[in-house]
C-alpha cells in the first residue's frame, strides 16, 4: 500500500462523489373531517379531540401553500426527510430548529388566536403534535421518483 504524504498507509480504492437529482411527486390534500375521522373517535371518557384543533391546523396549512418560499422551503425539508429515510442515512430527520422557525415565519400571519395558540405550543416544546395532520396532510411518491440527472462532482 502506498504512503500517503501523512505517512499513513491507505488500501488501493479510489471514492469519488456522484450526484442523483430526483424529481418526485409530492401530493398535498386539504385537512378535512374526512380525512381526519380516525384522529375524532371518542376515546373512554367519552371524548376525543376537538375539530378545532384540525381546523387551526388546516388554517395554518393553507398559510403555508399561499406563501411559495415558504411552502417549498417546507417541502424540500419533507423530501429530504423521506429520502434520508428510505436511504437509512445518518442524516435523517430535519432539524426541528429550522422547522419551528419556518411555522412561526407562516404563523405569525395568521389571526391573533391562532398565533397565540401556536407560539405558546412552541414554547412549550409541543408544536410537533400540534401540526400531525399537516404531515399526514403531505405524501411524498417515492415508487414515481425518476431520476433526472446522475454526475460524478
Amino acid at each position: 500500500m502506498p504512503d500517503t504524504p501523512t505517512g499513513k498507509e491507505t488500501p488501493d480504492v479510489v471514492e469519488k462523489t456522484c450526484r442523483v437529482v430526483l424529481e418526485v411527486t409530492v401530493r398535498i390534500r386539504q385537512i378535512t373531517r374526512e380525512s381526519v375521522a380516525g384522529h375524532f373517535t371518542a376515546d373512554e371518557s367519552g371524548g376525543g379531540l376537538p375539530w378545532e384543533w384540525a381546523e387551526r391546523q388546516n388554517r395554518l396549512l393553507l398559510a403555508l401553500l399561499k406563501d411559495e418560499e415558504k411552502s417549498a422551503r417546507f417541502l424540500a425539508m419533507i423530501a429530504g426527510d423521506g429520502l434520508g429515510l428510505l436511504l437509512e442515512s445518518e442524516h435523517v430527520g430535519m432539524v426541528s430548529d429550522e422547522e419551528d422557525e419556518l411555522w412561526e415565519e407562516v404563523y405569525a400571519g395568521m389571526g391573533r388566536e391562532d398565533v397565540a395558540f401556536f407560539r405558546a405550543a412552541r414554547r412549550d416544546g409541543i408544536l410537533g403534535e400540534n401540526i400531525e395532520l399537516i404531515h399526514e396532510a403531505i405524501a411524498v411518491d417515492w415508487k414515481g421518483a425518476e431520476i433526472e440527472e446522475v454526475r460524478v462532482v
